[in-house]
């Protein structure tokens, strides 16, 4: 692919404050208001970049992601959301074809590339999201074995084997933008992990509840308690996105990396009865970390995500304020990281 002679943006960056840091733009000092929407295709993937394989045929379409980048300029928007994401055989995305794609396949970056080249002449950002945490379906990441004998999504996060694949996965899109075309680097708002983080309770380990796990940060935790089981969580949280986060950098210093929730109330958590992830407490066995616990980390921003579910549009301000206070977001501690971390909503919607 011949690089385009597109005239760079100006580099987004973050500018603590008093009361809460920012988004600006790095050279001039000006703010940067996140304003936008999620690009995707409603049809349970939200795959975007599909290019040809073996198997089936492609389903990005750069004319219609032109229209959408004009319409969108247009109207004063400035950042689109997608999902890089490549777990189904029907459209396999960043997988490839199964047998002979390794950590990237080429054709899909290479629309993801021109998805950035048009967003790029239209001044916008683009703020891709690694799907929902998991590897790509293909044989170079399921025959390591990293989720057999039942580890889940578990293992992704809390040992070394699965952090080092999923930051295998992220680096090999950035490596390949920074290697074809440089110069569209600061139109990445930022890397996100994952959509919406979370572990889950009936999965190893957190499915023992005796015995030690020693996780990929070296610390060893014991599963018959609360406290340790809970910590193991979040401190094994922050190790995974520090991870990521050294690794994204030491391609590209400037860009940013963040991490998405949904509210832990969305799935009956309330972290003061519910802590340790001890399974069968209730019914939904998801636990996404707080934002108080991953925002004392190595992440530049944080992203949570808010459905209502109340069909009386008057209680919807209530509804906001007691599923964004289940994340913590109200507590001490989480003014002083709003001093240093800008929090976003990357999702929000409702079920009318």
């Amino acid at each position: 692919m011949a690089q385009s002679s597109l005239r760079p943006q100006e580099r987004i960056a973050v500018k603590p404050g008093t009361e809460r840091a920012e988004f600006v733009l790095k050279d001039s000092g000006q703010p940067f208001f996140v304003k936008g929407f999620n690009y995707i295709r409603l049809r349970g993937d939200h795959a975007t970049f599909d290019a040809d394989t073996e198997t089936t045929k492609a389903h990005y379409d750069p004319d219609k992601a032109e229209a959408m980048f004009s319409t969108l300029s247009k109207a004063g928007y400035n950042t689109v959301r997608v999902f890089v994401i490549g777990r189904s055989e029907a459209n396999p995305g960043i997988a490839g074809n199964y047998d002979t794609t390794k950590a990237l396949y080429e054709p899909y970056a290479d629309n993801f590339i021109d998805f950035l080249q048009r967003a790029t002449r239209h001044g916008m950002r683009v703020f891709p999201t690694f799907g929902d945490g998991g590897l790509p379906n293909n044989a170079y990441y399921c025959e390591r074995g990293i989720r057999d004998k039942g580890h889940n999504k578990n293992v992704l996060v809390l040992t070394k084997e699965g952090i080092d694949a999923r930051v295998e996965l992220i680096t090999s899109l950035l490596s390949y933008i920074k290697k074809k075309e440089p110069a569209l680097l600061p139109t990445l708002l930022g890397l996100q992990c994952q959509n919406e983080a979370y572990l889950h309770a009936k999965a190893w380990p957190f499915s023992e509840k005796a015995g030690t796990f020693k996780a990929a940060n070296g610390k060893t935790y014991d599963l018959s308690k609360t406290a340790e089981r809970q910590a193991l969580m979040d401190e094994g949280y922050r190790h995974y996105h520090k991870c990521i986060a050294e690794a994204v950098k030491q391609i590209d210093p400037e860009t940013l990396v963040a991490e998405g929730v949904f509210v832990p109330a969305a799935v009956g958590k309330d972290y003061k009865k519910h802590a340790g992830v001890w399974p069968g407490k209730t019914r939904d066995e998801r636990y996404p970390p707080m934002l108080t616990a991953i925002g004392t980390g190595a992440l530049d921003f944080l992203d949570v995500h808010f459905y209502h579910h109340t069909p009386n549009p008057n209680h919807v301000p209530r509804r906001f304020r007691h599923d964004l206070g289940s994340t913590g977001f109200f507590a001490p501690e989480m003014a002083e990281i709003r001093k240093t971390t800008p929090v976003i909503m990357g999702e929000f919607g409702a079920f009318d």
